[in-house]
C-alpha cells in the first residue's frame, strides 16, 4: 500500500517532464488528499489503487519522481536538483531565468537551453506549473481566500492567478475548489475541514 502523505509529496515535488504532467499530478494529489481524509473502508483501497496506477504510469514512461537524469547538453543532475529545490523554496518570489541561472552559476542563454533539455519546458513554464501545484495543495488543505493563495504562490494578484490556473487546469480556481471540497463531504451533509 502506498502512503498518502508520501504520494502527495511525490506528486508536488516530482520533476516530471510529461506534457500531461500537470493533470496527472493534480489527479494524484487529489487522490492522496482524499485518502488522507476519507474514512470509508470500501472506497479507500480503490482510491489507493488508482493513485498507484497513476504513479506507475509516470514511472513506466521513464519519469522517476525523485531522480534527475543527465541528458545530453542538459543540466547536470545536481544542478537540476538545485534549481528545482530553489524554485520550491522561493515559489512566492520573482524567479526570472537569470536569477535561476545564477543559482547554478551558468550564463542565462546556456542555462535556458540546458534547462529546457533537462526539464522539457522553459524555466517560466516550469515555475508556473510548480506555482499551480502549490496552489492546488493549499486549496486542498485550507480555506484561505484565493487572493492570499495567489500571493503565496508568487502570482501578482487574484485575476492573474485565475487566468493562469484556468489556462493550466481548465477551470477557474473557485470552481475547482468547489468541486473538490464536496469530495470531503461526509454522509451527514457537513463538510469536513
Amino acid at each position: 500500500m502506498i502512503n498518502a502523505s508520501d504520494l502527495a509529496t511525490r506528486a508536488v515535488s516530482a520533476p516530471d517532464r510529461s506534457p500531461r504532467c500537470p493533470r496527472n499530478k493534480a489527479i494524484v494529489q487529489l487522490l492522496a488528499a482524499t485518502i488522507a481524509n476519507f474514512d470509508s473502508d470500501s472506497a479507500k483501497p480503490c482510491i489507493q489503487r488508482a493513485a498507484e496506477l497513476l504513479a506507475a504510469n509516470g514511472n513506466r514512461h521513464g519519469h522517476r519522481s525523485n531522480e534527475f537524469s543527465a541528458s545530453p547538453n542538459g543540466l547536470a543532475p545536481w544542478k537540476a536538483k538545485r534549481v528545482a529545490e530553489y524554485v520550491e523554496a522561493n515559489i512566492a518570489s520573482k524567479l526570472p531565468a537569470p536569477k535561476l541561472a545564477g543559482v547554478v552559476r551558468l550564463s542565462t542563454a546556456h542555462f535556458f537551453r540546458a534547462f529546457k533539455k533537462s526539464f522539457g519546458e522553459t524555466p517560466l513554464a516550469y515555475v508556473t506549473r510548480r506555482r499551480i501545484c502549490r496552489a492546488l495543495v493549499i486549496m486542498l488543505r485550507s480555506r484561505e481566500p484565493l487572493s492570499r493563495i495567489a500571493v503565496e504562490c508568487g502570482m501578482c494578484d487574484q485575476p492573474h492567478f485565475t487566468r493562469v490556473f484556468r489556462r493550466t487546469i481548465g477551470i477557474s480556481p473557485g470552481m475547482w475548489r468547489r468541486q473538490f471540497t464536496t469530495l470531503g463531504a461526509s454522509g451527514d451533509g457537513e463538510k469536513r475541514p
